[in-house]
């Protein structure tokens, strides 16, 4: 193309263009401003889009004191603005602009490059360089953003744009980097899957207030993203999955209001997820689906505080294998569905018997401590939410919890309860001996028993004998009989006191002295089992 062969308005452009002007053909009518009405634009607006091409690329002629920069306003491109392999030194601004060809970039290095308001069917600038900011805003986009590979020093500005791409994904930025932060926020809409998968953003990633929508699908796919700053996805409306597993986010990952929808299936997946703050699920947050944070790593504190999840018939909230400093489990209403903590290692776990979920699953979960521990037979109950039948381990972690806080008598009551449900678990012959161990001692955590089921033994034999004096088994013999001393010396095995070999009880009373004796060695057999358990817990 040569300057011979522009139109009057291509003229113009080029005028403005060498001397970094601002050309604007918009009348100040927003209705017919608009690049949805650029059908009824006449000539004096349209430009092709092999003119731009050529100014950018060879047209260029700068009036002295002047950089050139294209900066226009209001018109229709015809054609496609094709700069594939360019080396773009100019800035590139225009606002309100129908494009009726495809913009493409592809390997391109340019400077800031920046569309708003404008509607656009194609964008490719895969495997570009930007040396700035390049920002497709308040735009309207029928087809692909492809920036996959693409290098930005500046920041990634899509704020306020409706993306829609029916035959595929509606952002496709697999390995993107951004130096800078990343906007798709204040009402940016994509219907069909935003690709960002082994993204480097060196800010924030900023999805507040967007809008994206892949039903049953995966709305938001950034496996491996590496986000420097924060996530912040407050007010964020999405139906389908958000996908996160291998993530990296040295900041905070915020879902402030959000509302995340995918019924039946995982509406967040965080697997192994890496959040260098904490994660925020709070303030309203409604999710519809499984918050999925298997094996996720939060330096900080991972809340749901006035959350609501459902997903009845399945995993509400999974956090197996998950690593956080606290949680915060206080949502504004009981999950539906399962909390699946099993393997967790959490320090503080805050949470409310109201809200608590009808399924849990705890097996290994371990924890510091309770911010709110409750009495154990109450805490207990919150253990015996969990439907996968008796595992000891739940148990033994909340006695040690209690025990690190000084809590010993605490922690013995949630061992002997976890005791007495294990006896449910075994043959009908160790239940009975197991029984006994809980009537005498308490299976050990209860020692006093022992002593009083001794005094109550001791004072029954004492009266029985004092009343009903044994028979002397040896003539001669200048033993003084005592009761008492007769008694314990049934009820103690293996010390002799020498009154039961001086004297016999009397027919009468004999299988009462049996009685006694068998019980001395119940009484003996049960304090040393249950001490030695008591001891082997320590």
């Amino acid at each position: 193309m040569r300057a011979e062969d522009l139109t009057p308005v291509e003229l113009r452009v080029r005028d403005a263009f060498s001397r970094g002007e601002r050309l604007d053909l918009r009348t100040g009518d927003p209705e017919h401003d608009d690049p949805a009405a650029s059908d009824d634009w006449g000539p004096e607006r349209v430009v092709r889009g092999a003119a731009l091409t050529w100014l950018l690329l060879d047209g260029a002629v700068a009036e002295p004191g002047h950089v050139p920069a294209l900066r226009l306003d209001g018109a229709r491109v015809d054609g496609s603005l094709e700069l594939d392999y360019a080396e773009i030194p100019y800035r590139v601004t225009m606002d309100g602009c129908d494009f009726r060809g495809r913009v493409t970039l592809y390997s391109a290095r340019t400077r800031q490059f920046s569309l708003k308001r404008c509607r656009l069917v194609r964008f490719y600038a895969a495997n570009a360089s930007v040396d700035g900011t390049l920002r497709v805003r308040e735009s309207r986009l029928d087809g692909l953003l492809k920036l996959d590979g693409i290098h930005i020093t500046g920041s990634l500005d899509l704020a306020g744009s409706r993306l829609t791409h029916a035959d595929g994904p509606a952002v496709s930025a697999n390995r993107l980097q951004v130096d800078d932060d990343v906007r798709m926020s204040d009402g940016f809409t994509a219907e069909g899957e935003v690709d960002l998968r082994g993204a480097r953003v060196g800010g924030v990633l900023d999805l507040s207030d967007a809008r994206l929508s892949h039903p049953g699908r995966e709305a938001l796919r950034a496996a491996r993203i590496h986000a420097e700053g924060d996530m912040i996805c407050d007010r964020l409306r999405i139906s389908g999955e958000i996908g996160l597993p291998g993530a990296r986010v040295e900041g905070v990952v915020r879902f402030w209001g959000a509302r995340l929808s995918n019924p039946g299936r995982r509406a967040l997946h965080g697997y192994h997820l890496e959040v260098g703050t904490s994660l925020h699920l709070n303030d309203d947050c409604a999710v519809e689906g499984t918050i999925d944070l298997s094996g996720a790593r939060v330096d900080g504190r991972i809340t749901l505080r006035d959350a609501r999840i459902s997903a009845p018939d399945g995993v509400a909230l999974a956090l197996p294998h998950a690593q956080a400093e606290e949680v915060d489990l206080r949502m504004s209403r009981p999950p539906q569905g399962v909390v699946d903590l099993r393997h967790a290692v959490l320090g503080v776990i805050r949470d409310t018997p109201r809200t608590w979920p009808d399924e849990l699953r705890l097996d290994g979960l371990r924890y510091g401590r309770f911010e709110n521990p409750l009495p154990p037979r109450q805490r207990v109950r919150w253990l015996l939410r969990d439907g996968s039948g008796y595992t000891p381990q739940p148990f033994e972690q909340l006695a040690l919890s209690y025990r690190s806080f000084g809590h010993d008598d605490d922690a013995r009551t949630v061992s002997l309860l976890k005791e007495r449900l294990r006896r449910k678990t075994l043959p009908r012959y160790a239940r009975v001996w197991g029984a006994v161990q809980d009537a005498t001692v308490g299976y050990g955590y209860r020692p006093m028993r022992a002593g009083l089921w001794l005094l109550g033994l001791l004072v029954f034999g004492s009266v029985v004998f004092g009343v009903r004096h044994p028979t002397r088994t040896t003539r001669g013999s200048t033993e003084v009989f005592n009761p008492v001393i007769f008694t314990l010396d049934h009820l103690l095995p293996v010390i002799g006191l020498g009154q039961g070999e001086a004297f016999t009880p009397t027919p009468g009373t004999q299988w009462i002295g049996y009685v006694l004796t068998g019980c001395g060695w119940i009484l003996a057999t049960t304090i040393v089992t249950g001490v030695t358990r008591s001891l082997n817990r320590r």
